[in-house]
């Protein structure tokens, strides 16, 4: 098969969202493996050097975040460990990130209850995804507010 001249002609099959968003996340993680295997050097390559073990049993499970919050997330990374700079290299994961955000959110609505950050947030978005649908469900199609 000619690839150039099927691209020219404009016969390449069209891309779906899918599987572009596939294509999307295994960039990221070429990038972060590169980006990873560019800052070790090789006697310090993962299989060089063992990790330790964690007291705390962790159970690894899927939720889905917006690309929004990734961006941030990893932001968030980067800066803590630009800001402790100086110091031996700390151990600053993702997970380890949003263990610890759950766990502030999660000691202040056991303290606050209806009256926490998190509790208050997440009636906001309930009040407003329950708002949303009822617009986009009207019977002849029209927005109805």
């Amino acid at each position: 098969m000619d690839i150039m001249g099927a691209l020219l002609k404009g016969e390449v099959s069209k891309v779906t969202t899918e599987e572009n968003d596939i294509v999307e996340r295994l960039a990221f993680y070429l990038r972060r493996l590169e980006h990873r295997n560019a800052n070790i050097a090789p006697e310090e390559r993962p299989s060089a050097r063992t990790r330790p073990k964690d007291a705390r049993p962790k159970k690894k499970v899927t939720y889905y975040l917006t690309k929004l919050i990734i961006h941030h997330l990893e932001d968030a990374q980067q800066g803590l460990l630009k800001a402790s700079e100086g110091e031996p290299k700390p151990r600053i994961s993702k997970s380890m990130i949003v263990e610890t955000a759950l766990r502030m959110a999660l000691q202040e609505l056991d303290a606050k209850g209806p009256k926490s950050r998190l509790f208050r947030r997440v009636h906001e978005i309930c009040h407003k995804t329950t708002k949303s649908h009822r617009v986009s469900k009207t019977p002849s199609g029209e927005e109805v507010q």
